[in-house]
């Protein structure tokens, strides 16, 4: 099995469900909290059947991601990169779990700075209703053992 590509992207905006439903032009109307990522509406050249896999994920994931990168990894990122690194987590755990052998190359898409007064601010995620927590269990996990938690 190749995964080639492989997106990940926030849960309500409009990327997920257009892939999921093959619909190259779906609109949620929805917000992104995710800077330079997600949409409330798919781009015109997006195509749905070129990517194999996308891999939802909520915004406190990505918080999460984008902390353990910066705390146990000392990569200062922003919340984009987060998500990647989930959806990257996700992917290289799914591969594992399949007995697949290959590369995953990703990128470190945004730096830290923009967002130290925002997402990488306690007061900024919880008055947003973000509780990141729950998450960096998952990616501690996934960093100690290779695995990821079931849904």
């Amino acid at each position: 099995m190749t995964i080639n590509p492989a997106v990940g992207d926030e849960v309500e905006p409009a990327y997920f469900p257009a892939w999921a439903s093959g619909c190259g032009d779906y609109a949620t109307g929805m917000p992104s909290r995710i800077p330079g990522i997600g949409r409330p509406r798919t781009e015109p050249g997006f195509l749905p059947a070129v990517i194999d896999l996308m891999i939802p994920v909520p915004d406190a994931a990505s918080l999460a991601a984008l902390r353990w990168l910066r705390t146990a990894a000392g990569i200062e990122a922003g919340p984009a990169t987060g998500t990647n690194f989930w959806g990257t987590c996700h992917l290289v755990a799914r591969m594992h779990q399949a007995g697949m052998q290959g590369s995953v190359v990703t990128i470190i898409g945004d730096a830290a700075d923009p967002y130290r007064n925002t997402h990488l601010n306690t007061e900024w995620v919880r008055a947003r209703g973000l509780d990141p927590a729950p998450y960096e269990a998952d990616i501690e996990l996934f960093a100690r053992t290779g695995e990821w938690p079931v849904g």
